[in-house]
């Protein structure tokens, strides 16, 4: 049982961490060259950022993602959250 436990608090704590995505600082470069998991995790994070404008806020997730790949083939120099907003 202690060898059960000790092998899954060594796998807990050599597992790669969760990554971040900061919304904000995300270029659109970045989005589109991402893929279909880094465009999840980051449409997820834009949903969090975007949550004081209701128009974006009310997409759903794979609406959300259709216009950040929209604002960012049209803006792809831009931040995506500012892509978002233009």
């Amino acid at each position: 049982m202690k060898l059960t436990l000790s092998a899954i608090a060594l796998a807990l704590l050599t597992a790669p961490a969760i990554a971040q995505v900061d919304a904000a600082a995300m270029a659109c470069k970045d989005f589109v060259e991402a893929d279909a998991k880094g465009q999840t995790d980051a449409t997820t994070a834009l949903k969090a950022a975007v949550a004081d404008d209701a128009k974006l806020a009310a997409l759903s997730d794979a609406d959300l993602m259709a216009a950040v790949q929209t604002a960012c083939a049209a803006n792809p120099d831009a931040k995506a959250l500012d892509a978002l907003k233009m």
